[in-house]
């Protein structure tokens, strides 16, 4: 599921709402969507939810909230492990399995505001992505804002199961930090040459934050191709764009294939050209430009695009598109450190031999 906004006019609220609003520490909010508390616990008409902002852990009752509030095991720390920090946001991974009630309750705070969500107790096959904000000025005072949550062994290589800002940090460009974060991990674990997405279908609210998404990660693509990027990037689209007219000449348009925007991007192809058709670089191509792919000889016209390079200029400084990746390798921490992945990466081939073989031999006895 894509970040989830509030139903829009356009969009009929549902008639039928068990909980009516929720405390989540301090806020009080209005829920969306019926979820599906037990109802020996939460009734069928509960005006107002109270809900650990810590652990999820939920209470009508006021007192007993605040009494689980002020001892709550997580006041300190979020379960899990950090691994991703920068800028005072984190993001902290966590296994279903190891924290099955904080994962329940989590996915059913969550389905308040989700169109659909079937997951809310079978949680041991998922991993939980936790954002994060601390106070700088209060170390240990920190928020969750949203989460994503993704299938441990997915069959149709997705990268993400479910994903949420929470309402009253919304349209804060966080849904964005979450998606690159996703992104990441899923170009990282890619040994096997499968690129990651989101689970479909996607609900209408999702649908329009992907296709933004997407668009933003090809237009910083194309537009920083071939030049160093690892730099602080603080610059938009629009003041770093001055080529010379040479340049502008050489690079006016370019024929390529939704295969090789997807490999560079870690993009699935049906998302390409989703994004590509949300840029209007889907332009019919020419015969004598026509490319043939290198695992097809048959040539597939609708694999391969032309692409003015005007029109995505264009588009990124009417955005306002910053050339900085919303996700920067160097906050990842552990596992997933930028050294630690390179390291693996080059040492994985002969230990991957010697593991396999280790197996078997155990297999056979």
């Amino acid at each position: 599921m894509a970040p989830s906004d509030p139903p829009s006019s356009h969009t009929k609220p549902p008639t039928v709402r068990n909980v009516k609003h929720v405390v989540l520490g301090d806020l009080f909010f209005r829920t969306w969507y019926q979820s599906i508390y037990p109802e020996d616990l939460v009734s069928k008409d509960t005006d107002r939810l109270y809900v650990c902002r810590y652990c999820f852990r939920y209470s009508c009752d006021v007192d007993r909230y605040a009494k689980h509030s002020r001892l709550c095991a997580h006041r300190s720390t979020p379960p899990g492990n950090k691994i991703y920090e920068h800028g005072g946001y984190s993001v902290w991974e966590l296994d279903g399995e190891d924290h099955k009630l904080y994962a329940q309750n989590l996915s059913l705070f969550a389905k308040l505001f989700l169109d659909h969500k079937s997951v809310f107790f079978e949680v041991a096959s998922f991993l939980y992505y936790l954002l994060v904000f601390t106070d700088p000025a209060d170390p240990e005072n920190y928020h969750i804002l949203g989460f994503f949550s993704k299938e441990k062994l997915s069959w149709d290589a997705n990268n993400l199961a479910c994903i949420l800002v929470f309402p009253p940090y919304q349209r804060k460009q966080l849904g964005k930090l979450l998606m690159g974060v996703s992104y990441k991990l899923s170009d990282w674990e890619r040994d096997t040459g499968l690129i990651g997405g989101p689970e479909k279908p996607l609900s209408e609210m999702g649908r329009r934050s992907y296709s933004r998404f997407w668009e933003e990660r090809i237009v910083r693509y194309l537009l920083l191709r071939g030049t160093d990027a690892t730099g602080d990037l603080e610059e938009t689209a629009q003041q770093k764009q001055t080529p010379s007219k040479a340049s502008r000449k050489r690079s006016s348009s370019e024929v390529m294939t939704v295969q090789d925007i997807g490999l560079a991007t870690g993009m699935l192809a049906e998302d390409v050209i989703t994004a590509l058709k949300g840029l209007g670089l889907m332009e019919p191509i020419s015969p004598s430009k026509r490319r043939k792919t290198k695992t097809n000889e048959e040539t597939v016209d609708k694999e391969t695009v032309v692409l003015r390079m005007s029109k995505v200029s264009d588009w990124a400084n009417v955005h306002h598109l910053s050339l900085r990746d919303p996700v920067r390798d160097d906050g990842f921490l552990g596992r997933w450190a930028p050294e630690n992945i390179y390291a693996r990466d080059s040492t994985s081939g002969d230990e991957g031999d010697g593991d396999e073989e280790e197996e078997e031999e155990e297999e056979d006895e």
